[in-house]
């Protein structure tokens, strides 16, 4: 088994270290800031779909989507891979929803939420 005290002295190369039988771990004690994912349009002209565009969260994994009808509870719409092609289905045409979304990835918790963006269902 490899030692496993750390050795901060050590200055080595990347060649050095992946041809022995070192353990290296790095520490990362900064804290990232995570920054809510941007709203930057919305498409309501399939009846009872709504579509919404995001711009991407530098370091997320995938994005967590919120809806909800009126001033009614939030309601889940998922995690999405990405931030093309978010599409909620099944909505009552004429009915105004709130879209709100947040971003997942660089450890497992969540950013911070969007700004909420309305839009009618045709």
């Amino acid at each position: 088994m490899p030692d496993r005290r750390a050795y901060p002295s050590l200055n080595l190369t990347v060649s050095q270290v992946r041809t022995s039988d070192i353990e290296v771990v790095v520490r990362n004690d900064s804290k990232t800031t995570r920054i809510a994912p941007v709203l930057s349009g919305q498409d309501n002209s399939i009846t009872t779909q709504l579509g919404i565009y995001l711009q991407s969260v530098y370091g997320a994994k995938a994005y967590h989507v919120r809806y909800c009808a009126g001033t009614g509870p939030w309601l889940e719409a998922g995690i999405r891979p990405n931030t093309k092609g978010i599409v909620i289905t099944k909505h009552t045409p004429g009915t105004v929803y709130s879209v709100r979304v947040r971003s997942a990835g660089l450890s497992t918790q969540y950013g911070p939420w969007s700004a909420t963006t309305s839009l009618m269902a045709t």
